[in-house]
């Protein structure tokens, strides 16, 4: 998402409504800047936080929210497309301070448009060092956006201030970046990113996916609940048939047997 390079300017004259005034400071909630650039980026990120979110129920997962690392310097922000924070509770913000929270975030992601890829790559890559992120990851939806042959996933690990990029590793053919902040492997999947819980062998599913198995299996059982339906409706109908021809057979019996008394009753005569 685009967002202002770090500076130590003021706040803004005429600041938005919507924010929060801390020891008489306006940390403002939004930067009037859109969430993405167009749909490969906004798809990416929405996708990004809903996996997270279900990967990792004990940190907060958000995106496209001011990060302020600096009390008193409302200036002084950014505005990552996606991040995540151990230890910090997951209820929500208007914006993240730093220094409320007690640390930065544990992981940073930036999902690359053509207007903010040359601000990813560099002032945000040294402002998320100087802030002590533990990772920035960078991703390209696109696959023409950062040029130059970079993989369209990068992940950098902080390693003595400055970011490494984290060697991708081959398994089953595909090519995968371990996160060690998060826990989970990362790939490249289409446009959107896939995470995949090592220890348990298994991808992590998008939230698209979760909701059309869930709408799969409401059918399922709408359809066996039909079907028992049918089955019980059917089973009523053969006992209701079956107690008629019960009765008829008695009444027959019953008529047969009148009968053969009668005849017996003439002949003793």
């Amino acid at each position: 998402m685009p967002a202002p390079a770090l500076s130590s300017t003021a706040a803004a004259r005429s600041p938005p409504a919507d924010g929060d005034v801390v020891d008489g400071v306006f940390y403002p909630c939004s930067d009037g800047r859109p969430m993405s650039d167009n749909e490969w980026q906004f798809k990416a990120i929405v996708n990004a936080v809903g996996d997270l979110e279900m990967a990792l129920p004990q940190a907060y997962v958000v995106g496209n929210i001011l990060l302020y690392p600096e009390k008193g310097n409302p200036g002084r922000r950014l505005a990552p497309d996606v991040m995540v924070a151990f230890g910090v509770g997951r209820h929500k913000r208007s914006s993240y301070k730093a220094w409320e929270e007690g640390k930065p975030p544990d992981w940073v992601l930036e999902v690359a448009s053509p207007s903010t890829v040359a601000n990813d790559l560099a002032a945000k890559r040294r402002a998320y060092a100087e802030m002590g992120v533990p990772e920035y990851w960078l991703f390209d939806p696109r696959g023409d956006v950062f040029g130059g042959g970079r993989p369209r996933l990068m992940g950098l690990r902080l390693e003595d201030g400055a970011y490494r990029r984290v060697e991708p590793r081959l398994e089953g053919g595909l090519a995968l970046l371990r996160s060690d902040v998060l826990g989970l492997d990362v790939r490249v999947e289409g446009e959107l990113l896939r995470f995949r819980d090592p220890k348990m062998g298994r991808d992590i599913p998008h939230r698209h996916e979760v909701e059309e198995a869930a709408e799969r299996e409401a059918a399922r059982a709408d359809r066996e609940a039909k079907r028992a339906e049918r089955e019980s409706a059917r089973a009523e109908q053969e006992a209701k048939r079956a107690g008629q021809e019960a009765t008829a057979r008695r009444a027959a019996e019953q008529r047969a047997a009148e009968l053969e008394a009668a005849i017996r009753r003439r002949r003793e005569r």
